[in-house]
């Protein structure tokens, strides 16, 4: 029996569509999930000698000297600008900052080169899973208010030139780059710096958290010059105005006093790793 042309193709879609239904989910399956990289050997000691610190991403791992737990809590959960506001962690047993360890922590060599992919922040990231595994560290966060300041573009204006691209190639042909003015600890000399770098700066400078609530989105180059505070009016140190007033002036921002929700880190229990 011939059936029609329409007929035809109205069963083969339906015996498709059955047939589809029966396909095992494992012949379905989908990409999968890459696994997040993790350190493949990983040494803590305790500190022997040696008095200065040091913690950073190394090209196949992270390393660290006479490091405390407190500090590589910071670096494992800091913010955009790396380390987390001591202001912002809170809790802990009390040996916490006084006891000192030396880290090693190593890739597997087949991961090395994923590595290069990664920002600094992902790395330090990873040391979360190193101090829950080895010093058996919980946490939980919380939402508290904080007296901070808002940095805000001022009434007569910006003062700060807009950077100009650098023509050269290479990584590093744009980067922002800070340093002090003459050797002053009590300046700054940025070219080619976005403002929430400013913000970071500022932020240890009046020992306060600095929101940029400014809107600027360029890249600028600018100076900044200021007298730290209870600097005596007789003292050659006085011969800048304070960092509120330098801001103003010598940039065309302002720092104005707010209040602002933030994120606390609070350590509930943490034991001291066995060494290896």
């Amino acid at each position: 029996m011939n059936l029609p042309q329409t007929t035809m193709t109205h069963l083969r879609t339906r015996a498709l569509l059955l047939a589809a239904a029966f396909i095992p989910l494992t012949t379905l399956a989908q990409q999968p999930t890459p696994q997040p990289l993790t350190f493949g050997v990983v040494s803590i000691k305790p500190h022997s000698q040696g008095a200065g610190w040091r913690l950073w991403p190394t090209p196949d791992g992270y390393t660290g000297s006479n490091i405390s737990l407190y500090k590589l809590v910071q670096e494992a959960y800091g913010d955009d600008h790396r380390s987390r506001d001591p202001k912002l962690v809170t809790g802990g047993p009390s040996w916490i900052d006084t006891d000192k360890f030396d880290l090693e922590a190593k890739f597997d060599p087949a991961d090395i080169p994923k590595v290069k992919d990664l920002t600094y922040r992902q790395e330090a990231d990873m040391l979360r899973a190193v101090l829950a595994d080895r010093f058996h560290l919980k946490v939980h966060f919380e939402t508290r208010d904080f007296p901070v300041f808002n940095l805000v573009v001022a009434r007569n204006g910006l003062k700060m030139q807009q950077s100009k691209p650098v023509a050269s190639a290479g990584p590093l042909a744009n980067a922002c780059s800070v340093r002090s003015k003459s050797g002053s600890p009590y300046s700054l000399a940025a070219s080619n710096c976005p403002i929430d770098g400013l913000s970071a700066r500022l932020r240890y400078v009046i020992d306060h958290i600095v929101i940029d609530k400014t809107g600027l989105t360029a890249r600028y180059d600018f100076e900044l010059e200021w007298s730290p505070d209870n600097t005596p009016a007789d003292s050659p140190a006085a011969v800048h105005p304070s960092i509120f007033t330098a801001v103003q002036e010598q940039l065309g921002l302002k720092l104005e006093p707010a209040t602002a929700p933030l994120q606390v880190l609070v350590i509930d229990s943490a034991e001291k790793p066995t060494p290896n």
